[in-house]
């Protein structure tokens, strides 16, 4: 009897170890399907994102003439929900209206050259940019306007006495590291630049870039972008109500557009009579900064799968010949 309870108990002892042994199994099992189904979710996700980006990239190529309409538009046809396979793509980015401030999710490509190139404009406009949109006063604006100067110019010398930042002033640093000597490769860089956080850059982003000649495009800059260059407020004013047409929202169907620099004057007499020392300021500004075409854009393709709460999101910049110059995922 003791032999046979022994035997009992034993085999009661191998049912458990075997059933603890499938059970661990059949959870390593299950695991590895869900990071299975979740590599292919991606997977998918990635390609319709991808696609998104192309067929944008494609209406630059096939369609020239309608690019200006492909960022001064806020028409959704072609950039939102647009079927690929078990899924949607769209294209879009954050917007806020100059008019009314409020915060919109817009459809289409964001033109780069509506924003200040970091590397290059001189002192003056970077300290007016970060006066207007960051609220820094007179010296706050002045040294960090130096501080990206100095990081950008080949040179190890300050430009301006106090305030600045060369070599000297990264070197204490926890983390040490020289200043660039050479131009910002990506935005990112700005958060290395003495005086820079990361709130203040958060801030920022929607004004600044690395892509293009430096002028800006008429049609689309905003208003603290045409303010850092020198612009009275009238005339800012003035410039973001004629884009806005009649119904005063930016993006809509009867918006104005200046169809070349050398007309700009005469709409906006058409709209609004401007002095002769607005003139004579405008005349300036067109000369030496402002465009009314773009030849950068970001692309932001966001994937849906149908039935499913994931995302994953493309951001490209391309210039107008469709080159790719960035790439990100997330």
């Amino acid at each position: 009897m003791k032999r046979k309870g022994s035997i009992f108990i034993v085999t009661l002892w191998a049912i458990c170890l075997l059933t603890i042994f499938a059970v661990c199994l059949n959870d390593g099992a299950r695991q590895k399907i869900l990071i299975v189904k979740r590599l292919e979710e991606r997977n998918k996700l990635r390609s319709i994102a991808d696609a998104g980006i192309k067929k944008t990239i494609a209406g630059f190529l096939n369609y020239p003439n309608r690019v200006k309409d492909m960022y001064l538009s806020n028409d959704a046809q072609g950039f939102k929900n647009v079927r690929v396979g078990e899924g949607t793509f769209s294209i879009c980015y954050e917007y806020i209206d100059e008019m009314s401030g409020s915060k919109k999710i817009t459809y289409g490509v964001v033109d780069e050259e509506q924003k200040i190139n970091i590397n290059k404009v001189d002192q003056m406009i970077l300290r007016r940019l970060f006066r207007n949109a960051l609220g820094l006063d007179d010296i706050q604006s002045q040294n960090l306007a130096a501080s990206i100067v100095d990081w950008r110019d080949s040179d190890s010398e300050l430009s301006i006495p106090f305030g600045s930042a060369e070599d000297s002033e990264y070197s204490f640093l926890k983390y040490s590291y020289e200043a660039k000597d050479f131009q910002f490769e990506v935005l990112e860089e700005m958060l290395l630049v003495k005086g820079m956080t990361r709130e203040m850059f958060e801030k920022m982003k929607r004004y600044i870039t690395i892509y293009g000649e430096g002028k800006i495009n008429i049609n689309t800059a905003k208003r603290n972008v045409l303010l850092a260059f020198g612009l009275d407020k009238k005339i800012v004013d003035n410039i973001i109500s004629f884009r806005a047409g009649s119904d005063g929202i930016e993006g809509t169907s009867d918006d104005n557009v200046f169809y070349s620099t050398s007309g700009v004057i005469n709409s906006l007499n058409q709209y609004a009579d401007l002095g002769e020392a607005e003139t004579a300021q405008m005349n300036k500004f067109i000369d030496n900064h402002a465009v009314d075409e773009s030849n950068y854009f970001t692309i932001r393709s966001v994937a849906k799968l149908e039935n499913k709460k994931n995302e994953l999101e493309i951001i490209s910049v391309v210039d107008i010949n469709g080159n790719i110059l960035y790439w990100k995922e997330s």
